[in-house]
């Protein structure tokens, strides 16, 4: 089975090596993975052998080396107050971008509340520590069907309930290799995301799907104008073959599922900006 690369094992090594010995093996402890400790050597060792060996059981089909390996991940951010782009903080972006080429995305939720100051900026009221996830960038196989992903999060937080009930639908659809379910379910998500996002930004219309994409490329609303072609692609594509049995493979579903995914995910991020 696919799981973290070796560009996402550096980073986490060179997070894990900041603290101390017996830190690092109580956070192998807690995700499960001493088991895979097999040389009691260096800090920068420990973490490395200890990390290919349950790399080495994923591929082998271990699914809890490979929630072990996440859970790590995970269980490293603890040690961040917030993200920055200088300091030991910045590792957080350089575990981010190895984690997106994997297909997992790091979030982070920062409770702190941030107000004008008169001339002296703005200052901050602590509510809280920051909370970090790792969630998959796309719908997960089976074996994670319990994971949430990150369009689900997004959708959640921008209370697009609708939305997120469709995808819901087309994950289990595609999970249960029920493929043109999938794919019928995918279109009425896309559609109430477009609808949605439209109104909030000034859309009259009664017309839905289309119309609403048209308008925000006519009227350069939501998203740039050569990104807004590549969302009026992703709604045409959403149409042909869609819910009919028999004309929708396994790898053809699965594309339609990764590249509407990416689709709504960015139209969210652009309605927010």
């Amino acid at each position: 089975m696919q799981t973290l690369s070796s560009p996402t094992l550096a980073v986490l090594t060179k997070i894990a090596v900041m603290r101390l010995k017996t830190a690092i093996i109580t956070g192998l402890l807690a995700a499960d993975l001493d088991r895979f400790i097999t040389e009691d050597s260096s800090k920068e060792r420990l973490v490395q052998l200890t990390l290919m060996n349950a790399r080495k059981a994923a591929q082998k089909g271990d699914k809890d080396a490979h929630r072990g390996l996440l859970a790590f991940a995970k269980e490293l951010t603890g040690d961040f107050r917030h993200p920055d782009t200088h300091g030991p903080e910045s590792l957080l972006f350089q575990l981010r971008d190895a984690l997106l080429a994997d297909g997992y995305d790091l979030q982070w939720e920062d409770p702190a509340i941030r107000k004008p100051d008169g001339l002296f900026g703005r200052i901050e009221i602590d509510q809280g520590p920051i909370v970090y996830h790792i969630r998959p960038t796309e719908a997960p196989g089976a074996e994670m069907a319990q994971e949430i992903t990150a369009l689900e999060a997004q959708l959640d937080t921008a209370g697009y309930d609708v939305a997120l009930n469709h995808y819901k639908q087309a994950i289990d659809n595609l999970n249960h290799h029920n493929y043109e379910a999938s794919n019928g379910a995918l279109r009425p998500m896309l559609e109430e995301l477009i609808l949605r996002v439209a109104h909030q930004h000034g859309y009259l219309g009664t017309q839905k799907g289309g119309a609403a994409v048209n308008w925000m490329v006519d009227q350069k609303k939501v998203v740039p104008e050569s990104w807004g072609r590549l969302l009026q692609g992703a709604w045409d594509i959403s149409h042909p073959e869609g819910a009919h049995p028999g004309r929708s493979s396994a790898d053809e579903a699965r594309f339609r599922m990764v590249l509407i995914t990416g689709i709504a995910r960015r139209l969210l991020q652009h309605a927010e900006s």
